[in-house]
């Protein structure tokens, strides 16, 4: 019996979503805004760069495959300099380390979140410095955040400079003593080059950022604004009553109105992600597939929030002052249009109480790293959770509000 009941609610939730969706075609109006409005939000915030750098303890990864006497010293005069820094700005010193025994460790750790750049050591650095030959080092960039990025290039490229400097007055002291040989004075002169490398093909998009995160907060918007707004509507027609006193239970035009806004949602980042490829060269290395999963997830996590309104306000003004009271705190501090380590530490703090933060991380790490689920389990579990118990909390209070 129970069985048949579930059948029955998704058959009168589908013939619901269905019943909006022909509305939605109907409405040529509505459904050029559906497209629009994605494109509006990529041209106005997408060429809104974030300016300043305001970053310091910069966590990064360090690979030495030559193990040699030069990359040792190498790697003991970066952290004197490290330390240097930090007791003269007072401050966070600019780069804490982490050591990893591979080049795929580093990059593991770059998809995880745990590091956002790398320096890598080659083998046979000792060998080309002790000989006079320019030492190279690459510097793995995570440039899915353009500027975390753009600090890493700068401080490495300043440390390595600054490294240059103290070894290039060593050797030229040496030279008086040194054997006639011949000697690469570029070599002397600057002995070690650094190499950046990208772990996203092509020159650093804020779009790149800018889009993952745009793709989760249009489907959050359509589902906490369209909650209310679609049963206003029906209350405006008249047709509300109508449906209730229709041979269905409440929770199937529930879940029929929020099946058919899900879809929208879906259509919407569907557009974002057209409209950043083509028109704005944004590039994607994972799963499309993960991807979308990924916003259905996000999708849902928001849904409880959106019930819980339509069920707290008594009218559409209230309802729809309930989730801009929400939602607009959600969106600059879920780190869609500005990397949420640039924030003071009190609302680094708050972000981290907002799912959508986490459906924005896990969908960049996707998109942009190529990140697997295991990279994004994490993200995956917090969304489930808070999915679960604000629809926990939202299905009794909607139930309730249909009584009065």
């Amino acid at each position: 019996m129970i069985p048949m009941d579930i059948i029955k609610t998704l058959k009168d939730s589908y013939h619901v979503m269905i019943k909006d969706m022909i509305e939605l075609k109907r409405n040529r109006v509505e459904l050029v805004t559906l497209a629009i409005m994605p494109l509006l939000f990529l041209v106005i915030f997408g060429f809104i760069y974030p300016s300043g750098n305001s970053h310091d303890n910069i966590q990064m990864g360090l690979v030495n495959l030559d193990q040699g006497a030069g990359s040792n010293e190498f790697i003991a005069q970066m952290e004197t300099m490290n330390k240097q820094i930090e007791s003269t700005t007072k401050n966070s010193s600019y780069m804490s380390f982490n050591n990893y025994s591979s080049v795929d460790a580093a990059k593991t750790a770059i998809n995880q979140g745990k590091i956002h750049g790398a320096f890598v050591i080659p083998p046979g650095f000792s060998n080309n410095v002790t000989n006079g030959q320019p030492g190279n080092i690459i510097i793995y960039v995570d440039n899915s955040n353009p500027q975390v990025a753009a600090s890493i290039e700068q401080v490495s490229s300043g440390t390595v400079s600054g490294l240059n400097g103290v070894l290039a007055e060593n050797n030229v002291l040496k030279l008086g003593n040194a054997a006639n040989q011949q000697i690469n004075p570029q070599a002397v002169i600057a002995p070690y080059t650094p190499n950046i490398v990208t772990t996203i093909p092509g020159a650093n998009n804020y779009l790149n950022f800018l889009a993952p995160g745009l793709m989760i907060m249009i489907g959050m918007m359509a589902v906490m604004i369209g909650i209310p707004e679609a049963f206003s509507k029906e209350k405006e027609t008249g047709t509300f009553d109508g449906m209730l006193s229709a041979p269905i239970n409440h929770l199937s035009v529930l879940l029929g109105k929020t099946m058919a806004l899900s879809v929208r949602g879906l259509l919407q980042c569907i557009f974002v992600l057209a409209f950043a490829v083509l028109l704005f060269g944004v590039t994607i290395q994972g799963s499309l597939l993960l991807a979308f999963f990924m916003v259905i997830l996000g999708i849902f996590s928001f849904i409880g929030i959106g019930i819980m309104a339509v069920s707290l306000a008594g009218d559409q003004s209230t309802g729809t002052m309930i989730m801009n009271l929400l939602m607009f705190p959600f969106m600059f501090l879920g780190g869609i249009f500005f990397p949420i380590s640039q924030m003071p530490w009190i609302m680094q703090e708050i972000s981290k109480l907002i799912p959508l933060t986490y459906a924005a991380d896990a969908m960049r790490k996707i998109m942009l790293l190529n990140a697997n689920v295991a990279d994004v389990s994490t993200d995956i579990i917090i969304l489930l959770a808070f999915g679960i118990i604000t629809m926990a909390i939202a299905l009794p209070l909607f139930s309730r509000s249909m009584k009065q």
